[in-house]
């Protein structure tokens, strides 16, 4: 299935879009201000499917020498919301970082003029945050242990312009444009926190200890905010070679660049995650009411597996590491007239400068 990424016509605008992003970076920061960058799409086409979650774009940034501004605000979220984590005081243990992006959500029918009230509402989110992540070799519970958060701001509804996306890539490559954005969700600002914990276990080396290996990833996250508020937690199982080297996947779209490997490092994985929400604007519709909405389910599953390949750089190339992501994801109804689960297959760059 994930190899169907690679040959449908939508691919060839993301894969334009990314490219131009890229450039985009690449021209905005001087040498000096090198650091880690990560490219990410989502797509429900690429699993064969077309509707709510059908599109997510992403653009992160870990700098090498971080601005003052950004370590000030990362520090900030630290001191206030770092509890249980952020424990390396080592100097480059953390790692702060900016963030933009785009999700779409749509009906399953995006040819109807006037969308099925019973259905996910059209609705777009297009945001710009700041990270931080760091990890310990002597976490909360005596494991290895990365700790990220998140804080992002931006805004939902036409200003968005989720819906002049996704129909400008439909007219690109020749595709009926999705005709219900009008009524999508009103423009609302929006604030997501986002707090992730993962411990990693010790390696079990069933074939030698300079073999490739298993472990284990539990994590647990929390979400706050207008957008979403929910708490989550899950496990990733994971085969492979030299896994010290991460943390292995991420739930959810607040994935961020990954530092530079020590040395090769791959990984088939897979893994679940459970998922109480308590709200989801895309579901419940704006804050104050007024807005298309549907009644969510409180309870979700997600289940991803796929492939990870971080391959270091020679020096004099320029650059110290390449990493790619593939992933297919499986989520459970997310509201009560929801006919049957959804799924998306997603895809990550990394490049350490």
């Amino acid at each position: 299935m994930l190899a169907h990424m690679f040959s449908t016509p939508r691919l060839t605008a993301a894969k334009a879009a990314l490219a131009v992003s890229a450039l985009g970076f690449f021209c905005l920061v001087p040498p000096a201000q090198a650091g880690d960058f990560l490219f990410q799409w989502d797509n429900d086409k690429v699993a064969d499917t077309d509707r709510h979650y059908t599109n997510g774009m992403r653009i992160g940034y870990a700098p090498d020498q971080p601005a003052e501004q950004l370590v000030g605000l990362t520090d900030f979220l630290m001191d206030t919301v770092g509890d249980g984590g952020f424990s390396n005081p080592s100097p480059g243990a953390y790692r702060p970082g900016w963030v933009l992006g785009q999700d779409m959500y749509t009906p399953e029918d995006v040819d109807a003029a006037v969308p099925d009230p019973r259905d996910r509402p059209y609705a777009g989110w297009t945001y710009f945050g700041a990270s931080l992540q760091g990890e310990s070799k002597t976490g909360t519970v005596g494991l290895d242990q990365q700790d990220t958060l998140e804080l992002d701001l931006g805004i939902i509804g036409p200003q968005a312009r989720a819906g002049e996306t996704q129909n400008a890539f439909h007219r690109l490559i020749n595709v009926s444009q999705s005709q219900g954005w009008p009524y999508q969700i009103d423009t609302e600002p929006g604030i997501l926190l986002t707090r992730t914990i993962k411990v990693r276990s010790p390696k079990w080396s069933p074939f030698g200890a300079d073999q490739p290996g298993f472990d284990a990833i539990p994590h647990a996250t929390g979400q706050l905010g207008n957008i979403k508020t929910s708490a989550a937690t899950g496990v990733t199982i994971r085969f492979g070679g030299n896994l010290d080297q991460d943390f292995g996947p991420v739930y959810g779209t607040f994935a961020l660049p990954q530092k530079p490997p020590g040395t090769f490092t791959w990984s088939l994985f897979a893994g679940v995650e459970a998922r109480l929400v308590a709200r989801d604007i895309f579901l419940d519709g704006n804050t104050f009411g007024g807005g298309p909405s549907v009644k969510r389910n409180p309870f979700v599953m997600e289940s991803r597996g796929g492939v990870m390949v971080h391959v270091p750089i020679p020096d004099g190339w320029g650059i110290e590491g390449v990493r790619i992501d593939l992933s297919h994801v499986l989520r459970s109804r997310e509201f009560s007239t929801q006919d049957k689960s959804d799924r998306y297959g997603s895809f990550k760059l990394t490049l350490n400068f």
